[in-house]
């Protein structure tokens, strides 16, 4: 059985009990495969965290598709995410450094854990995790899971309105090893 050494391995920024609880789920999903199936997947092990999930279809490097995108993205952007490919509301000047990153946990498999800024001084981190197709016909998926670090309810009207189009960037982020090893480090921050 693969065990979750990897929980022991967090940085210092995304030891947190919001994303641990996440990792030990996706843990229990997986069971003895490096990766659960979306059919393994049991939402109600994370409800408290749906708000801030998203779902990929990582069909190509460049092609990473939203199925699913909780209401704290909405909040933040206003603008349904859903069928949007992510590169595509990414700034042009880090496209490329986004997509190595994201695909590379589909592709190595890996996990990954990261920061973000937010509104008003509400900072997030994240998790993103593999989730395998059940028809291999299909694509494999990135899980994201966004924990503000403070409460959001102090967050002031104008700040929620400030136009957005493009997704912030990770200011850190860093692979995590599930057991088949790290992809190219050199673009962790």
């Amino acid at each position: 059985m693969i065990h979750p050494e990897f929980l022991i391995e967090l940085p210092d920024f995304a030891n947190h009990n919001a994303l641990r609880g996440f990792f030990a789920a996706w843990h229990r999903w997986r069971g003895e495969a490096i990766a659960p199936k979306r059919s393994q997947i049991k939402l109600n092990d994370m409800h408290e965290l749906m708000r801030g999930t998203m779902l990929l279809d990582a069909i190509a490097p460049e092609t990473l598709m939203f199925r699913y995108t909780g209401s704290i993205y909405q909040d933040m952007y206003k603008f349904d995410f859903t069928g949007l490919n992510y590169l595509d509301i990414t700034e042009k000047s880090v496209r490329p450094l986004r997509s190595k990153r994201l695909w590379a946990i589909v592709d190595q498999p890996c996990a990954a854990v990261w920061t973000a800024p937010g509104a008003d001084g509400v900072d997030f981190i994240g998790a993103s995790v593999p989730i395998l197709p059940d028809d291999p016909d299909h694509p494999a998926k990135i899980m994201q899971v966004l924990v503000p670090l403070r409460d959001m309810h102090h967050i002031s009207t104008e700040s929620w309105q400030v136009p957005r189009d493009k997704v912030i960037f990770s200011d850190h982020f860093r692979y995590v090893d599930i057991g088949a090893g790290k992809p190219d480090t050199s673009v962790e921050s």
